[in-house]
C-alpha cells in the first residue's frame, strides 16, 4: 500500500532564547491522515515547537516543510496550508463570534456563501447559538475555545496545529472536537496536537512523541502501547511522577 504524503517535516530544528535551549535537534515527520500528539512536562518545548510550525517563531537552524512548502523560504504559502490554535486563544473583544468567523473565512478567500454555510454548521455542532452574536468581550474561556476551534475547522486546511485543544471545553464540546479531529484526519488532513493530559493523547492520537528538555526522546504508535503503559513510559523518560495532591496530569 502506498504511504500517505508527508504533511509536516521538521529536520534538525533548534531554538534557543538567550542561553536557554527550548528545542534541540528536532526531527519529525507527520503524514496526511495522522493525528500526532506531542507530550511533555512544562518547559519541554511543546509550545515553541508548535509556534515554529505556525510561523510565529523562527528556528535558529534546521528546516520546516509544510505539505512540501519550505516554511522558512516561503512562509506565507506555508501558513496558507495550516490552521493554528494557541494554548491561550483570544478574540477581538468588539467583534461577535460570528463576525470573527466571517473575518477568518475572508482571510482564507472563501466565498461568502461557503463561509455562512460553514458557520451555521459549526454553530450547531459546538452549540454556539446562545452567544455567537454577542461581543466576545463577554465570553468565557470555553466559549472562546469553541469559536477558535470552529475557525480552524472552517478553513479545512491540510495541517492543523493545536496547542491544548480541550482547555476550557465541557465534555460535549470535547466529544465534538474528537469527532471533528477524526473526520478531518480521515479526509486526509494531518494534525499536530500538544497536550499535558495522557488520556487525551491516548484517545485522540494515532501516534505520540515525548519531548523532554527540548529533545524528542521517543515516538510510538498509540495502538502499540499496552493499557496503562503510556504513563510509566512518560515517567521514565521525563523523570516526573504523580504528586500527592492528585497527579501530575491535570488540564490547565
Amino acid at each position: 500500500m502506498e504511504r500517505a504524503a508527508v504533511s509536516l517535516a521538521l529536520n534538525g530544528v533548534r531554538k534557543a532564547y538567550g542561553g536557554r535551549v527550548a528545542v534541540e535537534d528536532l526531527t519529525l515527520d507527520i503524514r496526511a491522515g495522522e493525528v500526532f500528539g506531542l507530550l511533555g512536562p512544562n518547559g519541554a518545548g511543546k509550545t515553541t515547537t508548535l509556534k515554529m510550525v505556525a510561523g510565529l517563531v523562527i528556528p535558529d537552524r534546521g528546516s520546516i516543510h509544510i505539505c512540501g512548502v519550505d516554511a522558512l523560504a516561503d512562509p506565507d504559502r506555508a501558513k496558507s496550508r495550516l490552521s493554528y490554535v494557541p494554548d491561550e486563544p483570544t478574540l477581538y473583544p468588539r467583534l461577535t463570534g460570528r463576525e470573527f468567523l466571517r473575518f477568518a473565512g475572508r482571510l482564507r478567500d472563501l466565498d461568502t456563501h461557503v463561509i455562512e454555510e460553514r458557520i451555521r454548521f459549526h454553530e450547531e455542532l459546538f452549540g454556539m447559538a446562545p452567544y455567537l452574536d454577542s461581543r466576545s468581550e463577554v465570553y468565557s474561556h470555553g466559549m472562546i475555545q469553541r469559536v477558535v476551534l470552529a475557525a480552524a475547522f472552517l478553513a479545512k486546511p491540510e495541517l492543523y496545529v493545536i496547542d491544548e485543544p480541550l482547555v476550557g471545553l465541557d465534555p460535549p464540546s470535547a466529544e465534538t472536537f474528537h469527532a471533528m479531529a477524526r473526520a478531518a484526519a480521515d479526509a486526509g488532513a494531518a494534525m499536530l496536537l500538544s497536550t499535558h493530559t495522557l488520556p487525551v493523547a491516548a484517545r485522540f492520537c494515532d501516534r505520540i512523541g515525548i519531548l523532554h528538555g527540548g529533545r524528542l526522546m521517543r515516538t510510538m504508535p498509540v495502538e502499540e502501547i499496552p493499557g496503562g503503559e503510556l504513563e510509566r513510559i512518560f515517567f521514565e523518560i521525563t523523570g516526573t511522577g504523580p504528586s500527592a495532591s492528585g497527579g501530575y496530569f491535570t488540564t490547565r
